[in-house]
């Protein structure tokens, strides 16, 4: 989006988007898919991005995808590569295929995208190409958000948008207002009284998100300064700072685009301090309740405070013996307990989702929506995680479980679905989610939804903790703690309603040859990837380490409490 037409955009302007606004974004996203325009190369990045998980997915006999498959695919895009909950995207306890509402609400804006796409091309096809043009108008909206804020940041220190900063002391102030705005929305309303939002900084100061906020917001000025300055005069005395709303536009938009995956550190970290709390001989990807309150109750530390009841509202506690419920790990992780920036408007940042990689990998040697038990289970054997060591042989509970799926689909197992997303839990516990039970429909809740529909924390109580810690000393040492034990149900629920029958499973000889081959090829760069992920930052953390500010704050999220 033109920066010029975001600026003169007023406060609130997304709850009266209509298809008008929206039709007017894809109509520019359109023509660069069609090579007119500057946004080609962009959109060509992202069908790279997209090409390996679009080309598995089930398609019509139009050679396109229906919508639950495009919105399926947009949510993994955008919480695998951008660290972004997308409101009317993201899972909402609905199925991927239900319909959307047809409001002109803010909530249910990517539904209107999906159909003015479809009012716009001869057909109905969903291509890789619309696919690229859907992903790229999210991502333009998200802008949109953020570039709203930077206007009323620059309106709350009395600059104009029009006019050039002056030096970097305002460049600062701007994007320490911005971040403020962003992150911790309820200071907005402090954007016209300078003495309400000096203290409003001033506090912010004690919370750790924000603090990690303007440390990446600095590395990125950084960065983009240093490009900026190739090929400029070395002995200029001119100071480099971004002086115009464009430039500052710039630097918003890849503070946006990169911060999800920034904080996520700090998801990984809270994902050890987790496992650390049962012995290495559990791998069930499940953490005692009992153990998970310990440290509050030994007085070590406090992040893990959440509720039963709310843990249930998130999929995040397993119940299946009721005197020794669990947390599960990658649940609780991507839950909406840890997004930040959730009252910004359509998108806000959660922790990554680590198990969209596994599925590239899979989807990228499989190329098909459906596969046969052996290949997946050589495919999987050769697939290391940053908590499952590869090769390895799968055990017979985990091959018997691919069985029973092939049993229900004709002898295929389909790659998108609630039995094989199931599986992948068992396979890959500390990594990928275990999915809900069909039919359960409530919508995740962030912490502040918790406590606006509920009217109570979503806090526990320490007598609840105390009691549950009193009963698992009553049954400590009974019950199964590896993956044989583990809940498994014969529930199937597909994302796409495309008939999976007529396909057939690719086991043919030279196939599986090639597939092999690259698996091998595929599991040394993804363990390559694991610890590149693991180190390429320990410099910036260290740094955190003697900067950031640990406190209380006010943000939502409980990350900051690391």
């Amino acid at each position: 989006l033109a920066w010029v037409g975001v600026a003169d955009a007023s406060y609130g302007f997304l709850t009266r988007m209509n298809r008008d606004l929206v039709a007017q974004q894809l109509h520019t996203e359109l023509a660069a898919l069609l090579g007119h325009g500057t946004s080609r190369e962009r959109l060509t990045r992202l069908e790279d991005v997209l090409r390996p998980m679009y080309v598995s997915l089930p398609k019509k006999k139009d050679g396109g995808i229906d919508q639950g498959m495009a919105r399926y695919a947009l949510n993994r895009y955008f919480s695998a590569h951008r660290g972004w909950h997308i409101t009317g995207i993201s899972y909402d306890g609905k199925r991927w295929n239900e319909s959307s509402s047809t409001t002109l609400l803010k909530s249910e804006m990517p539904a209107f995208i999906v159909e003015v796409l479809e009012e716009h091309v001869a057909h109905k096809r969903l291509g890789l190409g619309e696919l690229a043009v859907l992903a790229a108008t999210v991502e333009d909206l998200v802008h949109s958000e953020a570039f709203e804020l930077l206007s009323m940041a620059y309106e709350a220190q009395n600059l104009s948008i029009h006019e050039a900063l002056e030096d970097e002391s305002q460049e600062d102030r701007v994007m320490m207002t911005f971040v403020l705005f962003y992150l911790m929305p309820w200071t907005q309303k402090a954007r016209n009284d300078s003495s309400a939002l000096d203290r409003a900084i001033k506090r912010a100061y004690r919370n750790r998100d924000w603090n990690l906020a303007m440390l990446w917001s600095d590395d990125l000025k950084g960065a983009i300064k240093y490009e900026s300055q190739v090929g400029h005069n070395p002995f200029s005395k001119t100071s480099a700072h971004f002086g115009t709303y464009p430039l500052m536009s710039r630097l918003v938009e890849q503070f946006i685009d990169g911060y999800g995956m920034f904080q996520d550190n700090q998801c990984r970290e809270l994902k050890n301090v987790l496992m650390d709390l049962e012995g290495w001989e559990r791998n069930d990807g499940r953490v005692l309740l009992s153990n998970f309150y310990s440290p509050y109750l030994q007085d070590v530390h406090h992040y893990f405070l959440e509720r039963p009841e709310y843990l249930r509202n998130l999929g995040s506690l397993d119940e299946t013996d009721p005197n020794r419920p669990s947390v599960i790990v990658p649940n609780y992780l991507y839950g909406r307990n840890f997004c930040m920036a959730t009252d910004s408007g359509i998108q806000s940042f959660c922790c990554v989702d680590q198990c969209n990689a596994l599925m590239e990998a899979l989807e990228r040697s499989i190329a098909h929506p459906v596969a046969s038990p052996g290949l997946i289970a050589e495919l999987v054997e050769a697939l290391p995680s940053d908590t499952v060591a590869a090769p390895r042989n799968l055990s017979s509970s985990l091959r018997w479980k691919l069985d029973t799926i092939a049993e229900q689909h004709g002898g295929h197992v389909p790659l998108h679905g609630r039995l094989f997303a199931q599986w992948m839990h068992h396979a890959f516990p500390n990594e990928c989610e275990q999915p809900r039970a069909p039919g359960m429909t409530e919508a995740p809740m962030t912490h502040t939804e918790w406590r606006a529909h509920r009217n109570t924390s979503s806090d526990v109580s320490k007598e609840v903790m105390q009691e549950l810690a009193d009963l698992a000393a009553k049954t400590e040492g009974l019950g199964c703690q590896d993956e044989t034990c583990m809940l498994w149900t014969q529930e199937e629920e597909l994302v796409s309603s495309i008939d999976l029958t007529v396909l057939d499973s690719r086991t043919d000889h030279k196939v599986r040859q090639a597939l092999r081959f690259l698996a091998m090829l595929g599991a040394g760069a993804a363990l390559i990837s694991i610890l590149f992920d693991s180190l390429r930052l320990s410099t910036f953390w260290t740094e955190v380490a003697k900067k950031s500010a640990f406190g209380t704050g006010d943000s939502p999220s409980r990350l900051y409490l690391l």
